[in-house]
C-alpha cells in the first residue's frame, strides 16, 4: 500500500487556447475554481500561471507562462502543481507524458483537481496515461469526423474556405453564385470579364500579355482591388492584370461549370469533381485551350534570339527576372537588364528598378567556363560545398520560422476545435476554416520539406 502526504503549499496552472476564451476571461473560472479547492482542502497557493490563448499542442517549455512554470520549478518554488483538468497541460498523449515527465524529473507532482489521479504513486500514473491517450483519441475523433463532414458538403457542393474564384460570390447556403453585380464604377459585372477574356482568346487569338494588357487599360480592377480585400495578393500585385493571372482564368475548368475538389491536397483521399454555374460555353473554353496552347509554341518558334541565361538571372534589388536584349546598331553584343527596369509599369510597381544591366557577353562566357571548370574538375564541386557551409546558419533560422508559422496554424486549428466544442460555431463553418488553414500549413509544409531537402542533399555530396 502506497501512501503519500499533501504539500501544503502548490502552485496551480491554467491555460485556455483560444482568443475568444481569452476574451470572455474563462481562464478566470479555472482560477476561481483553483482557490474553492485549495481553500477546502487547506492548500496556500504559492504562484498561479496563466497561458492565455495558448495552444495545447505546444511542449510546456514552449509556452510563456509553462517555460516560466518550469525554471521556477528547477528552483525549487513549489513540489504540487494543480491543474482544472488534463487537457489543461496539453492536447496530445506525448505533449502531456513529456509535461508529466519533466516535472517528476524535478520532483514536482501533478494532480488534477477534477479527475481521479495525481503522480504521486503508481495507480496515479498509470491513470494519467490512459486519460492521456482518452484525450488524444477525443481529439483524433473530432478531426476526423471535421473531414468527413468537410468530404460530405464537398459531394454536396458547397465551397469550403479559400478564395472564391473570379465572377463567383460565395451564396447564403454555402454554394457558389454567379456574381452580376456590376464592378464599382463600371456597367461590366465579373462574369462580362470573363467572357470578354475567353472572347478574345477562342474568337480573336489573343494571347494572355494582349488581354492583360487591354484590361490594365479599361482600368478594370482584379477582386481583390474592386471588393477591396487584403492578403499578399492585392499587396504583391498592386491592382493589375498579369499575364499569368490571365492564363490561370483561361486554363481553368470552374468556368465551363466543373470544379475539382482536393486535387492539389497531399492527403490520401479522392477528388471530388462537382458542378458549379458555368459563365462560358465548353465550346469556347476548348477553342481557348487550343489558343492558348499555339500561342505556347508559336512564341518558341518564333523567337528570334537565343539566350543563354533565359529566365535564369534574377535581380537582387528588386526580385525581378533579368531579359536578354539583342546588340544594337552601334554594339558588339547584347546585354541583360532588369525586367523591373523596362518593364516596371506592366508590373504594377511606382519606379523602376536602378540596377545596372550585364553584358551578354560577358555573363555567358563567366557562367559558360564556370560550368566547364566543374565539368573538367569534380573536386570543385565538394570546395564549393564545404565553402557554403556558411549560408546553412541562414537557412537554419529559415527553418525555425516556418516551424514556428507551423505551430501557430496548429494553434488556429485548436481554437477551431474549441470554438466548436463550445457550439459557438456549427460544423460548416468549422470545416471551410480547417480546409483553409490545411492549404496554409500544405504550403508553408512543402516549403519546409524543401529547404530539409536540401540539408539532406548537402550532407549527402559532403560525404561523398
Amino acid at each position: 500500500m502506497f501512501t503519500h502526504t499533501t504539500p501544503s503549499q502548490a502552485a496551480v496552472y491554467c491555460r485556455v487556447s483560444s482568443e475568444a476564451q481569452q476574451e470572455r476571461q474563462t481562464i478566470e473560472n479555472q482560477i476561481d475554481f483553483a482557490r474553492k479547492y485549495c481553500d477546502l482542502n487547506n492548500i496556500e497557493i504559492t504562484e498561479i500561471y496563466k497561458d492565455d490563448g495558448i495552444t495545447g499542442t505546444l511542449p510546456l517549455g514552449d509556452r510563456p507562462a509553462g517555460s516560466q512554470l518550469l525554471r521556477d520549478a528547477q528552483d525549487g518554488k513549489f513540489k504540487l502543481l494543480l491543474i482544472f483538468k488534463l487537457d489543461r497541460l496539453g492536447r496530445s498523449t506525448r505533449v502531456i507524458l513529456n509535461a508529466v515527465h519533466d516535472l517528476d524529473g524535478l520532483g514536482v507532482l501533478v494532480r488534477s483537481m477534477t479527475e481521479p489521479f495525481d503522480t504521486s504513486n503508481p495507480s496515479g500514473k498509470f491513470l494519467l496515461t490512459i486519460l492521456a491517450g482518452v484525450a488524444d483519441l477525443e481529439r483524433s475523433n473530432i478531426l476526423q469526423r471535421m473531414d468527413m463532414g468537410a468530404m460530405r458538403a464537398a459531394k454536396e457542393g458547397k465551397w469550403l474556405g479559400g478564395i472564391v474564384p473570379y465572377g463567383y460570390i460565395k451564396g447564403d447556403d454555402g454554394f457558389l453564385q454567379v456574381n452580376n453585380e456590376p464592378i464599382p464604377g463600371f456597367d461590366l459585372s465579373e462574369p462580362d470579364v470573363l467572357r470578354m477574356i475567353f472572347d478574345m482568346c477562342a474568337n480573336e487569338g489573343a494571347t494572355s500579355i494582349q488581354i492583360s494588357d487591354h484590361l490594365n487599360a479599361l482600368r478594370i480592377p482584379p477582386a481583390w482591388v474592386a471588393h477591396n480585400l487584403g492578403g499578399k495578393r492585392r499587396n504583391n500585385t498592386r491592382g493589375t492584370w498579369g499575364s499569368s493571372r490571365i492564363l490561370r482564368i483561361l486554363r481553368s475548368s470552374t468556368y465551363y461549370g466543373i470544379h475539382e475538389y482536393g486535387k492539389r491536397t497531399k492527403k490520401d483521399r479522392e477528388t471530388i469533381t462537382r458542378p458549379v454555374p458555368a459563365i462560358v460555353d465548353y465550346a469556347v473554353w476548348r477553342r481557348a485551350q487550343a489558343v492558348v496552347k499555339g500561342n505556347q509554341i508559336d512564341a518558341i518558334r518564333n523567337a528570334k534570339h537565343k539566350y543563354l541565361l533565359k529566365s535564369i538571372v534574377k535581380c537582387e534589388s528588386c526580385g525581378a527576372t533579368y531579359r536578354g536584349n539583342p546588340a544594337g546598331r552601334k554594339s558588339t553584343g547584347g546585354y541583360y537588364s532588369c525586367g523591373g527596369r523596362s518593364n516596371w509599369r506592366r508590373m504594377g510597381r511606382t519606379e523602376k528598378c536602378q540596377a545596372m544591366s550585364i553584358s551578354m557577353t560577358w555573363l555567358d562566357d563567366f557562367v559558360w567556363n564556370d560550368c566547364l571548370r566543374f565539368i573538367n574538375d569534380p573536386g570543385l564541386v565538394v570546395a564549393s560545398i564545404e565553402e557554403s557551409e556558411a549560408d546553412k546558419e541562414a537557412d537554419l533560422q529559415t527553418e525555425a520560422l516556418l516551424e514556428s508559422r507551423l505551430a501557430e496554424l496548429d494553434a488556429d486549428k485548436e481554437r477551431m476545435l474549441d470554438l466548436y466544442r463550445q457550439k459557438i460555431i456549427s460544423m460548416d463553418d468549422v470545416a471551410g476554416q480547417m480546409e483553409k488553414i490545411k492549404k496554409d500549413r500544405e504550403t508553408v509544409q512543402a516549403e519546409l520539406d524543401e529547404l530539409k531537402a536540401k540539408h539532406n542533399n548537402d550532407q549527402f555530396f559532403g560525404a561523398k
